[in-house]
């Protein structure tokens, strides 16, 4: 009888430290911890001359459609995040997903196509378009590429009108959006003129009207922007080494040149060239 319970009783602690040595022990298992922070972004520098540190990546979604081809798709936390606010707001108003072309590289720095788009803060948007047709009127159209409207909204081979309402309502949403304030919206001045037009038609806000008035622009010395929106933010708050504007190369320092000398023998014998003849 001893004999058995002696078994039995050593059965059962073998049992149980045969359980306790497959279980996880207890000090690998990393319940209750943190994830490591995610550091915030921040644009550095200028549009055209900067850098950008720990970059936020936008991701398609069934609102954001990333135009094919397309990879630089980092900007900072605030830009990112108002794309994808007016994008959603969208979705719900039209049933049309934003088409984004180029942001930022994930450093930032320079990126090809782009003079800008070096310090998180640019993006580039694809117009909304439609068939120029009564039929497609209320259809909206994915586009595989950037597509050029002329002065009236048309589409150079004439099958795609530019829309004007959907591409209001994204000007509307980029200005209102309540945490991130748009510095500018590069676009031709013929289709600024079509969406304010339309503003007005509409009776949107004057406020908001006068704030797209100031905002929407055409760039000078580069393209007219005909075939996309170019936007681009204020410096974030918290951002220091963020600066507003363009960078300018310092002009290059002129080369002093000595004043000429009369030459001696021409002073000896009571001769000067003619100041006149000289400076024909």
């Amino acid at each position: 009888m001893r004999v058995i319970r002696w078994f039995l009783c050593t059965l059962i602690t073998l049992c149980g430290v045969t359980g306790v040595a497959h279980a996880d022990p207890p000090a690998r298992v990393h319940r209750g911890r943190n994830p490591a922070p995610v550091r915030p972004s921040a644009s550095v520098g200028w549009p055209n001359n900067g850098s950008l540190d720990h970059g936020r990546h936008l991701a398609a979604s069934t609102s954001v459609r990333i135009l094919p081809g397309r990879v630089l798709q980092w900007g900072t936390d605030e830009l990112v995040g108002l794309l994808e606010r007016c994008a959603a707001r969208l979705k719900r108003q039209f049933q049309a997903p934003l088409t984004v072309g180029d942001l930022s590289a994930r450093v930032g720095g320079r990126i090809a196509r782009h003079r800008s788009h070096q310090s998180g803060r640019d993006a580039d948007l694809a117009f909304f378009a439609r068939p120029d047709s009564p039929r497609g009127a209320s259809r909206p159209v994915a586009p595989t590429d950037y597509v050029v409207f002329d002065r009236t909204g048309r589409s150079l081979d004439g099958t795609l009108r530019f829309d004007t309402a959907r591409n209001w309502a994204l000007v509307h949403a980029l200005l209102t959006d309540p945490r991130v304030r748009v510095e500018r919206i590069f676009i031709s001045s013929p289709l600024r003129s079509l969406l304010l037009q339309h503003a007005r038609a509409i009776h949107a806000s004057g406020s908001v009207i006068t704030l797209a008035a100031n905002t929407l622009v055409q760039p000078a010395r580069v393209s007219p922007h005909d075939n996309h929106f170019h936007i681009r933010i204020v410096c974030p708050s918290g951002d220091r080494r963020c600066h507003t504007g363009v960078w300018l190369p310092p002009p290059p320092r002129r080369r002093r040149v000595a004043p000429l000398r009369r030459s001696r023998a021409a002073t000896t014998h009571g001769y000067a060239p003619s100041r006149r003849a000289t400076d024909r």
